[in-house]
């Protein structure tokens, strides 16, 4: 299926339009969130410091893109579960960090215990279930619900363990604080067994999902297949590093940890260009636009509160006092900039982010679909695929009367173990074969009676009146 098409079903009682405006609240969140994150770290708090190196950075890039690429898709995608794992993400990261910061301010227990639950708990389980379902929302899989469940599970552990632990809440953090929810001395043990196993499932299922990835690239078209480069190649790079960091070894740990924050700051950029350049989700334009006029908006604003403060020293320096005239000749100047600064901005944006402003996109984008249907070819290319996807097989083919293949997807050849007639569709399509399951299990026979039922539609819309 192509990600271009991707269209999540309406579900009952979810108004977009609230959606649209939530989204859109949450990407701005992110930002007030670093903000408080960098008040909070210049507090003068020597156990809350924001130290130039490379979890801050990877920390701070997280919390704002996340949020902000989650919110620009929900414009157009209200319902689309990437962009709302990639929201939750990051205001995850950040609700965890302000509220660390704020426990170390204030010395609150409270707060340091809480945070503890943003840091693995609540995220971990999110950026699996984004490698798992992006870029279509679809799972490539029934049985990869199980790691999805696995991952939330191992959150859960730590998350318990963490919250049972006797003595000190992080015996590794700079601020000392004990656990005000500890339970007795003799549930150590049994913490420390549940925070452990709850990072080696968190860590298995990160990795499960990024391979995830690499499986649904070898039955995807040539589009997605271009949209999963560029996860996959964030998700070969954050996933072992964090499994590392998971480990605890010392020095090593700490380092993966910097690493893979850096690497995890870059996976909404990643997702940004695979909209941007291979059209994901239709929100080109808009990121185009947002790139364009949020830059201007804060050039202007830098350069009007600079023009401001020197024109008022320059008259205090002439009159002895301040003058209103200064903000109008700002203002104006300003005003002159607007035009060849937005028309300079859009040239530059333009070179890596241009967006399709040919007429007819969306009455193109509506052919294309049908023809993806009713054109032999590109309609024998999506049945393999999709009866690849759908039923977990190894390989389809749609093949002729000669049984010459068509098209296929996955491995091919192979044994089919199904086949389903095509009858009376155009371009001499005859059959779909479909090989064995990839794990080796029988196909269930009511995903073939679907199938079946999709074959005599797809037949049907290929037909031609004689």
């Amino acid at each position: 299926m192509s990600a271009t098409s991707v269209a999540v079903p309406a579900r009952p009682g979810r108004d977009p339009r609230r959606l649209q405006r939530l989204g859109a609240v949450l990407g701005f969140a992110g930002l007030a969130e670093a903000i408080a994150i960098a008040v909070l770290g210049s507090a003068g708090n020597a156990d809350f410091v924001l130290e130039a190196n490379l979890p801050t950075l990877g920390f701070l890039a997280s919390i704002v893109l996340f949020p902000a690429v989650g919110g620009l898709i929900v414009q157009r995608r209200p319902l689309s579960r990437v962009a709302w794992l990639l929201i939750f993400i990051g205001i995850g990261l950040g609700i965890g960090l302000v509220l660390f910061g704020y426990g170390a301010l204030v010395r609150s227990p409270m707060a340091l215990l809480l945070a503890q639950l943003f840091f693995v708990p609540i995220p971990a389980p999110a950026i699996t279930w984004l490698l798992l379902v992006f870029p279509d929302d679809r799972l490539i899989g029934p049985r990869w619900r199980l790691v999805g469940t696995a991952s939330a599970l191992g959150g859960a552990l730590y998350g318990l363990g963490s919250l049972a632990r006797p003595g000190l809440i992080d015996p590794e953090a700079t601020v000392r604080a004990v656990n005000p929810l500890a339970g007795p001395e003799a549930w150590a043990a049994a913490a420390e067994i549940a925070i452990n196993a709850g990072n080696t499932m968190v860590v298995l299922s990160l990795l499960l999902a990024a391979g995830s990835q690499f499986i649904r690239y070898r039955s995807a078209g040539p589009v997605e297949r271009a949209q999963i480069r560029w996860i996959a190649l964030v998700a070969a790079l954050a996933a072992p590093t964090l499994a590392v960091s998971a480990l605890q070894a010392g020095p090593v740990s700490d380092l993966a940890f910097g690493l893979g924050m850096v690497f995890l700051a870059c996976m909404p950029l990643a997702i940004g260009v695979a909209i941007t350049r291979y059209h994901l989700y239709d929100i080109d334009r808009l990121i185009n636009r947002t790139l364009v006029y949020g830059s201007l908006t804060a050039i202007l604003a830098g350069v009007f509160t600079a023009a401001v403060g020197l024109a008022q020293r320059m008259f205090v320096a002439m009159t002895g006092e301040t003058s209103d005239a200064a903000i109008v000749m700002t203002t104006l100047v300003v005003a002159t900039l607007y035009a060849p600064l937005r028309k300079r901005l859009e040239s530059v944006v333009d070179v890596r982010f241009k967006y399709d402003e040919r007429r007819f996109g969306g009455y193109r984008d509506e052919v294309k679909r049908v023809l993806s249907i009713v054109e032999p070819g590109r309609a024998a290319m999506r049945l393999a695929s999709e009866s690849v996807r759908e039923l977990g097989a190894r390989g389809a083919a749609v093949v002729d009367a000669a049984g010459r293949p068509v098209a296929t997807a996955g491995e091919w050849p192979v044994p089919p173990s199904v086949r389903l007639p095509v009858p009376g569709a155009a371009g001499g399509l005859a059959a779909l074969l479909v090989g064995a399951r990839a794990d080796g299990r029988p196909h269930d026979p009511r995903a073939i009676a679907e199938l079946e039922e999709i074959v005599a539609l797809v037949a049907s819309g290929m037909r031609r009146p004689d």
